[in-house]
């Protein structure tokens, strides 16, 4: 029984663990993209800043190359530093899960607490995430697990109904809150 216990420790920790590098690796990926959507963005505004001068510029007949240098200059550095940004996401896009990297150590003469059995309390059913009317037992009422419509609410930006604790919209994809 004590072997069961121990691998099933093992194979949680292991699940744990390979949960917890996904989703940090996911951020990392997320954060990175957010990094390269702003530099296009820079490029972009600044592609039009140079569209505009050399067309102001050309109806002046002073196009000159100093200003149309600077702009360029610009333009070939935020091309570099997005080829670099680029490179970066595809390589934690690539990386892969190394479990023994992560693996957690076995506790070393480790004895559980003693458990003593308590009586059951006439308080105030605890809340559930800080939601208001949302008791432990209201949230496992579902039993399934499924959403109900009373645990949704409208998206700020499209309307469309999301989870109440919900951090971005699974509609219009915006950070919600």
């Amino acid at each position: 029984m004590a072997d069961f216990v121990e691998s099933a420790k093992h194979l949680v920790s292991a699940a744990v663990s390979r949960t917890t590098w996904e989703a940090q690796k996911q951020l990392r990926i997320r954060n990175k993209q957010g990094e390269i959507d702003q530099l296009l963005k820079q490029r972009q505004l600044l592609l039009e800043e140079l569209a505009t001068a050399a067309m102001t510029l050309y109806q002046q007949g002073a196009l000159s190359q100093p200003q149309l240098a600077r702009i360029c200059a610009s333009i070939q550095e935020l091309d570099a530093d997005l080829s670099n940004r680029e490179q970066q996401l595809q390589e934690i896009k690539n990386e892969t899960y190394q479990p023994e990297q992560f693996a957690p150590q076995p506790p070393r003469d480790y004895t559980p607490p003693p458990v003593t059995p308590t009586a059951p309390t006439t308080q105030q059913a605890p809340t559930v995430g800080g939601a208001p009317g949302m008791t432990r037992a209201s949230a496992g009422a579902g039993g399934s697990g499924t959403s109900r419509a009373a645990d949704k609410v409208p998206c700020p930006h499209c309307g469309q109904p999301v989870r109440v604790r919900a951090l971005y919209c699974s509609n219009c994809g915006k950070k919600i809150g």
